[in-house]
């Protein structure tokens, strides 16, 4: 078990790094938040490196990472 929460490492360490808000709504579009192509590969990077997983090409499209809900199912399933 992690110390500390998916959401929280998502919210405290990723976007904070991305230098995006964390939305309230997990359904806000990170495209509307501001992320381009580079801070979509940044945010696969620190996934990958966070939470310990490597995510396989056919998982690397943005529409699976389009959203905070979206990202936080997808480590859920990544990491139980």
């Amino acid at each position: 078990m992690m110390s500390k929460s998916i959401e929280s490492i998502l919210r405290d360490e990723i976007f904070a790094e991305l230098d995006i808000e964390y939305p309230e709504d997990h359904d806000t579009r990170l495209l509307d938040q501001g992320i381009d192509s580079v801070g979509f590969v940044k945010l696969i990077v620190l996934v990958e490196s966070k939470f310990n997983i490597s995510v396989p090409d056919e998982d690397l499209l943005f529409e699976k990472f389009s959203t905070a809900g979206l990202i936080l199912n997808y480590l859920t399933e990544k990491t139980l």
